[in-house]
């Protein structure tokens, strides 16, 4: 019995009538005049606030930020339900101008807290009203070096909405609008190309060929229009990092809340981990009878009669095996499930992927995915219900203690995996099921550690390519096929060369680098599985202590203090790998059992 009433969510309770709506428009209008209102306070600061009304205006931007995350979540939702919906491409495009009235309000509260005098800064410190904001407000006067002058950054933030923030919607609207033909064996069908992408992980091998070579036809059709929005992107990025004297990392590391070492210690470990990942290549070339794999067939299913998985069943595994390591959680993940807060119909017109929002004015969140009846699709699930739990957890703090960084979001998301995942594993007994289970965990391994880091080292490589011009299809798939390739160790008969293109996270306009917090979440939540399984009863308690932490607090404090761990040292990030290693070796010995 499914807990889910329906395979769509319910956003009418957030906003009803639909981002054209009566109750949208009201929203929109009372939150533009209420920034612009704030707005003009924050300009009106003096060059040395006083402390008691800075902190005033501060506890008002506070108050107001859930409002404006809420409706950023609530057009969000309508436009990858309905890619190619009018109203919700048409109000997606309008908070690109409230999200510039929502950044100017903080251009020069961050100025003066970057250049105000010490005396002054220690004194704002010490208003009592604004005390949780502390790690906030010292954070913001450390990255002073990251902005460039008050005029600059209230021009820039002007500029942005036909600018880079034009750029991504341009993005969206083509990647939402891609359709593709392919033929599955019963006649040629039209799919969107997230639809199709989903077939990778089909058992039968001549879908996965077909779905990949339509998906890539598809891409091919306005590859010249995503080179020049990524050229925008980048270049943009590039120029403001030239001004502030900054290279490409400083900024996202700043965001990620993570040292510069650790990012180091991370991908050396990485690079080391190279040959284990190739012996798994070769283990299940050999399980599928191939030479060689091709791109399409790293993330299928060994054999071709694999169980197909419910979205019922999912629910029940899901909630079990929460309830098992911490019983809140699966009574979260049961409110998320009856509550209607998932969407995961397969449908012509949704766009590819799968997230999770916060809607934090009703302290809930969203979840998008779309049902493919496979392993993958219920660890999506589980993943996804993870960010979800992380922020459940999170609305327990002040709104400045919920500054989750990408690096900490993913912690949760991927520990939500490895509890399915281990517990699923514990019960399999038979020798296709176990390697099953051991090629599905493999393949997430795959996914950080060989393909989200070359996607790493593929936006560094943007920039270096951006020096020399506009970036150019050809050039843009020769530096993803040799990067891919290498990442790959070689392995794979081929990549896929237009991975820059139908990647969404390289055309998000206000993050980049989003590619290394995943392969940090996934090592690290390693590493916090490893510490809380073992407490029993006390595991809930510390996970949810150290949860709470994400939103505050850096990562390097959070796994020194909650775990004894310094993330600057490759050896942490090798003993995260450990459970790696143990299942290629239990990998390649099911293969050589099964001959």
């Amino acid at each position: 019995m499914s807990l889910a009433p329906s395979l769509t969510w319910d956003l009418e309770s957030i906003l009803p009538g639909g981002p054209g709506g009566a109750a949208f428009e009201a929203e929109y209008a009372a939150l533009s005049a209420d920034l612009l209102a704030l707005a003009a306070r924050s300009e009106a600061l003096p060059a040395i606030p006083e402390p008691a009304p800075f902190a005033g205006l501060l506890l008002d931007l506070e108050r107001i930020s859930p409002r404006i995350d809420t409706l950023f979540s609530f057009t969000g939702c309508h436009a990858a339900a309905d890619s190619q919906g009018e109203a919700a491409i048409r109000a997606e495009a309008r908070m690109s101008t409230l999200g510039g009235l929502a950044a100017r309000g903080w251009v020069t509260p961050k100025d003066r807290m970057g250049t105000m005098p010490q005396a002054a800064f220690e004194a704002l410190l010490a208003e009592p009203s604004i005390a949780h904001m502390r790690n906030m407000l010292l954070s913001d006067r450390k990255q002073g070096r990251l902005r460039l002058s008050e005029k600059e950054e209230s021009l820039l933030a002007a500029l942005a909405q036909d600018g880079i923030s034009a750029w991504g919607q341009l993005y969206d609207v083509e990647a939402g609008s891609l359709k593709v033909t392919l033929d599955r064996g019963n006649g040629p069908e039209t799919l969107s190309a997230g639809q199709a992408a989903q077939l990778y992980w089909d058992p039968k091998r001549e879908v996965r060929q077909a779905a990949f070579t339509a998906v890539r036809a598809g891409w091919t059709t306005i590859a010249k229009r995503c080179a020049t929005a990524l050229t925008h992107i980048t270049g943009t990025r590039q120029t403001l990092n030239d001004r502030r004297g900054l290279d490409e990392l400083d900024e996202p590391l700043v965001q990620a809340r993570i040292a510069r070492t650790t990012l180091t210690a991370i991908m050396e470990a990485c690079r080391e981990a190279r040959p284990v990942m190739q012996r798994y290549f070769r283990a299940k070339a050999r399980a599928m009878k191939l030479e060689k794999l091709e791109w399409h067939d790293v993330f299928a299913p060994l054999g071709e009669d694999g169980p197909g998985v419910t979205y019922e069943a999912a629910q029940e595994v899901i909630v079990r095996q929460f309830g098992e390591f911490a019983p809140g959680m699966a009574e979260f993940a049961t409110r998320a499930l009856t509550n209607r807060w998932i969407e995961v119909e397969d449908r012509p017109g949704k766009r590819a992927g799968g997230f999770c929002t916060d809607v934090p004015a009703r302290h809930e969140t969203r979840i998008f995915m779309t049902w493919c009846a496979n392993d993958k699709a219920a660890g999506t699930l589980a993943h996804e219900l993870g960010h979800a739990f992380h922020a459940e957890v999170l609305f327990g703090n002040p709104v400045a203690q919920r500054r989750l960084p990408m690096t900490l979001a993913e912690t949760a998301s991927t520990f939500a995996e490895a509890l399915v995942r281990e517990a699923t594993r514990a019960q399999a007994t038979t020798p296709g099921t176990r390697l099953r289970i051991l090629d599905n965990s493999l393949q997430d391994a795959t996914a950080f550690l060989c393909n989200v880091a070359a996607r790493f080292e593929l936006e560094r490589e943007l920039y270096v390519m951006r020096r020399k011009g506009p970036l150019e299809v050809e050039a843009l798939s020769a530096a993803t096929d040799r990067i891919f390739t290498e990442w790959f160790s070689g392995e794979l008969a081929g990549v896929d060369d237009l991975f820059w293109a139908h990647k969404l996270h390289f055309y998000i306009p206000g993050l980049a680098f989003y590619n290394y917090p995943y392969i940090f979440g996934f090592l690290f939540a390693n590493l916090v599985y490893e510490a809380f399984r073992p407490q029993g009863a006390a595991a809930e308690a510390a996970y949810r202590r150290l949860l709470a932490r994400t939103g505050d607090d850096d990562a390097e404090t959070i796994a020194k203090e909650e775990l004894g761990l310094d993330l600057g040292d490759v050896a942490t990030w090798r003993r995260a790998m450990a459970g790696v290693v143990r299942d290629v070796e239990a990998f390649e010995g099911e293969v050589e059992a099964l001959g």
